[in-house]
């Protein structure tokens, strides 16, 4: 056995189950390279399912093919990146009632939630653009709706254009930030008790008056942060996660105790908890008025993956 396959076997052994590349010698001179996932120190798997047999003697030198790290905002093109953070949050706040509309998802609930409560376009609509929007204009004023649009931009621009013709107006002008989680500084604070819960409790709700989408929340499972001066829930905040991802959503810090870095400790706590849910990413969404929860999102590490809008059709609009 030569020196080279002598050193080899033993880290080799390491390695059982990981992805690897293999220079081995050609018995007439030169090299030629195997790739896959190695089985034993003799056999690895590749690409195409074949099992490939070496020796030990013929190793000239490997190498483990390290997995690219995950990370939020990289990898996937992105229109499709855009299309897993909307599939991502319509899936962790599911509407009451969904339907499918060729590529277009009519979330229909009780009205209280905008996200709940409008068009979430993934693709093309079943029919042409005039008579789709005819269309689910008509199924939202049938349920007592406010026809609207979530338009997750720029994939979208084209219907986003359309509808600002059409006599839709801009209700909310919204960013999506995410981030990696990565290390957590999770402390107490001086003053306060913070607490993670597996449901909204009565006075969570109460904070920022969240009764009226109870249900919502509830239909997908999700960790509840709170922060008490007392027995008094001053501080709330959700975080849901799917896969490798997680999203925060109604974080709300009583106006009497701003200030006071209540946002962030919860914040750290909820991320701490979607750790150990398996999350690896974070998302979020917020007003682009919303000056000081920016602020607050930029200061932790947040950046924008993207923008969308919520599209209205104004009340007297003639536009059909």
């Amino acid at each position: 056995m030569t020196e080279a396959a002598q050193n080899s076997i033993p880290s080799l052994l390491g390695a059982i189950g990981k992805r690897v590349t293999i220079r081995l010698r050609e018995p007439g001179g030169g090299f030629r390279d195997i790739v896959g996932i190695l089985q034993n120190e003799r056999e690895l798997i590749n690409s195409k399912s074949k099992l490939i047999s070496f020796s030990p003697d013929e190793i000239a030198i490997w190498r483990e093919i390290k997995p690219l790290p995950d990370l939020a905002g990289k990898g996937a093109p992105l229109s499709l990146r855009i299309i897993e953070l909307e599939k991502l949050s319509d899936i962790t706040w599911p509407a009451l009632e969904i339907i499918e509309y060729g590529e277009w998802r009519l979330r229909i609930s009780d009205g209280f939630s905008m996200r709940a409560n409008s068009v979430l376009p993934i693709g093309e609509p079943p029919i042409d653009l005039a008579s789709a929007v005819d269309e689910v204009t008509s199924i939202y004023r049938e349920n007592n709706l406010k026809p609207t649009f979530s338009i997750p931009l720029p994939i979208f621009d084209e219907l986003d254009r359309y509808l600002e013709q059409r006599g839709w107006n801009i209700k909310i002008d919204a960013n999506f930030l995410i981030r990696d989680i990565g290390a957590i500084e999770v402390s107490g604070h001086p003053q306060f008790s913070i607490e993670i819960l597996d449901y909204p409790s009565k006075e969570w709700l109460e904070v920022n008056s969240d009764q009226p989408l109870e249900k919502i929340m509830l239909r997908y499972p999700a960790r509840y942060g709170a922060i008490k001066s007392g027995q008094e829930v001053i501080a709330v905040g959700r975080i849901a996660t799917l896969g490798s991802w997680s999203i925060v959503t109604r974080l709300f810090v009583n106006p009497s105790f701003r200030g006071k870095g209540l946002a962030k400790a919860l914040m750290n706590n909820l991320l701490s908890a979607a750790v150990t849910d398996g999350a690896t990413k974070v998302a979020l969404q917020v007003d682009n008025e919303n000056g000081a929860a920016l602020a607050l999102y930029q200061s932790m590490g947040f950046t924008t993956h993207h923008k969308f809008v919520y599209r209205i059709l104004a009340k007297n609009s003639d536009k059909l």
